[in-house]
């Protein structure tokens, strides 16, 4: 009860927390969609040699994003801003760790629906003398966010459960708030359930999105 009592005093720091995970989680989905549709267009592109080469690059850095620990990308993002000279933030360096993570996942699933769209569709519009930016934008893409929302859906999921990853940048987010709880009063156990609950009350809930967008599509 002691330690129940330790958690609710410190309520506030905790939402606070969830607050800046919630906000960075969104942050990061944002720029990786970006970052996703971008690298989904180009690898539509023909068969000379430029495109072969950036196709091959846009593999390769699509197999590094999911075949290499988050945690290890993140200090290598952190790491590799500094050497350039990038003087970013640690909250910034974050968010951009998480964009370049998802944005390779965000990538594949764009073009998992890129194949859901008939030939025809694109053929004719050609046809009528619509240019191939004009046929993405206003044809292509909004049937294909359509299609692989509810997957998008659990992307965001999937950035909010390696947030907590952050934490090795002492961006303070839920879990390093967590951590900071613990120190400043030795209460481990009930501040560790406290955050296992929030998470599981918004992730929990955005899959309960998914659900409704898979009965609906």
């Amino acid at each position: 009860m002691e330690g129940l009592k330790t958690v609710l005093e410190y309520t506030p720091l905790i939402l606070k927390g969830l607050g800046y995970t919630v906000l960075v989680s969104a942050e990061a989905i944002v720029i990786a969609l970006i970052i996703g549709t971008l690298l989904s267009v180009l690898r539509m592109g023909g068969n000379s040699l430029p495109s072969r080469i950036v196709k091959g690059i846009i593999k390769v850095y699509i197999s590094f994003v999911r075949d290499t620990p988050v945690l290890v990308q993140i200090y290598i993002i952190y790491q590799a801003l500094a050497v350039m000279g990038l003087n970013l933030s640690a909250y910034v360096s974050g968010v951009i760790a998480l964009s370049l993570n998802s944005g390779g996942f965000i990538a594949e699933i764009i073009r998992g629906g890129l194949t859901a769209i008939p030939k025809g569709q694109t053929e004719a519009a050609a046809a009528l003398g619509m240019s191939k930016p004009k046929i993405l934008a206003r044809i292509v893409f909004p049937q294909v966010f359509k299609i692989v929302s509810p997957q998008l859906t659990s992307e965001f999921i999937n950035v909010i459960k390696v947030s907590p990853m952050l934490s090795v940048l002492a961006i303070v987010e839920l879990t390093r708030t967590a951590q900071r709880l613990i120190t400043q009063t030795y209460v481990t156990l009930p501040f560790y359930i406290a955050i296992a609950v929030l998470y599981f009350i918004v992730c929990a809930g955005l899959e309960e999105i998914v659900k409704l967008q898979k009965k609906k599509a």
